[in-house]
């Protein structure tokens, strides 16, 4: 945690946080791990929050240089206010000289980092940036989250554990809690525990759909596609799922056959390292040429759906049937 886990571990704590940044898991670690150190679970007189666009930056700088009662530090949590977006100059020339007896921290998904207050936080070294988690980091963060749990896990499990929940960070650790819990009083955690436990990615079943249209199989194709819309997955998701999926093996095909690795071929398409290469397998299995095809024909549809031409249900099951006969 960086900065976070520092400061309290050495316990002493900045008068101004700016939690900000991509991952909402990490954002939600950190603000949750500052108060747990910093906020007693009964004291209601010493800790406030806010949340939203609606926050008033005079009350929050009013309570903020108010003396705490009877402890130490005074907390304030402020949650996706647009102080750090838009110019807010009291929030701005309070992070500038900012109480001692008072910890605020702000949790925000977006900021632009020409704002004042945001230069000064950043300036002062307030910021604490949660950006999107390393890729080639994440299998041995699960691992570890298993761990915790007081389990083991092999790497092919958590291959498979991603192949199916994806990168997101706050889905993977609720999976692993559930998974953990499932296995009982079992050290090892299996694939059958997550086969069993996990439901499917929706870019999982589109994985197993393109393989079936590449080889043609066009019972199987629709079969998936119908299967799909049962678990409610609506069609035009699964169209963008698709043009996503060959803007991927684009990618793919084309950096493998320049001999790129595959740790730049993952990077290059957004894609866990560790099941890139099946992609690279996958693009194989299409000419570059039938590629560009089917990412015209999603385009088309896309755009027949947005006008109206055609249902979006009709439309995809439309495209699959052209693709795969």
């Amino acid at each position: 945690m960086s900065k976070v886990s520092d400061d309290i571990k050495n316990k002493t704590f900045s008068p101004v946080y700016l939690i900000y940044g991509d991952e909402a898991y990490l954002r939600e670690n950190y603000m949750n791990a500052l108060k747990k150190a910093l906020v007693a679970p009964d004291d209601t007189l010493n800790f406030t929050a806010f949340s939203g666009k609606e926050t008033n930056p005079e009350e929050v700088v009013s309570l903020a240089v108010t003396l705490p009662f009877m402890v130490e530090k005074r907390v304030i949590l402020v949650q996706n206010s647009g102080f750090f977006k838009s110019a807010t100059d009291e929030i701005a020339d309070y992070i500038e000289s900012p109480s001692e007896d008072t910890v605020l921290i702000f949790v925000e998904s977006e900021v632009d980092k020409r704002n004042r207050a945001f230069r000064i936080a950043k300036k002062d070294g307030y910021d604490v940036e949660a950006a999107k988690y390393d890729v080639k980091k994440l299998p041995d963060w699960i691992a570890l989250n298993f761990k915790r749990c007081g389990k083991k896990v092999s790497r092919e499990t958590v291959d498979l554990l991603m192949e199916r929940v994806g990168n997101d960070m706050t889905a993977l650790d609720m999976e692993v809690k559930k998974i953990a819990s499932y296995a009982g009083d079992r050290e090892i955690v299996t694939n059958e525990d997550v086969m069993k436990m996990v439901s499917r990615n929706p870019a999982f079943n589109v994985f197993q759909m393109i393989d079936a249209i590449a080889e043609k199989k066009l019972n199987r194709a629709v079969g998936i596609y119908y299967d799909m819309l049962s678990e409610k997955e609506s069609p035009f998701g699964i169209l963008a799922l698709m043009e996503r999926h060959f803007r991927i093996l684009m990618i793919a095909k084309d950096m493998s056959e320049k001999k790129a690795d595959n740790a730049d071929i993952a990077k290059a398409a957004g894609i866990a390292p560790n099941i890139i290469w099946k992609y690279v397998n996958q693009s194989k299995k299409y000419s570059r040429t039938r590629i560009r095809s089917i990412l015209e024909a999603c385009v088309k549809a896309d755009r027949d759906i947005k006008q109206g031409l055609v249902a979006d249900n009709v439309s995809v099951e439309l495209l699959i049937i052209k693709t795969a006969a």
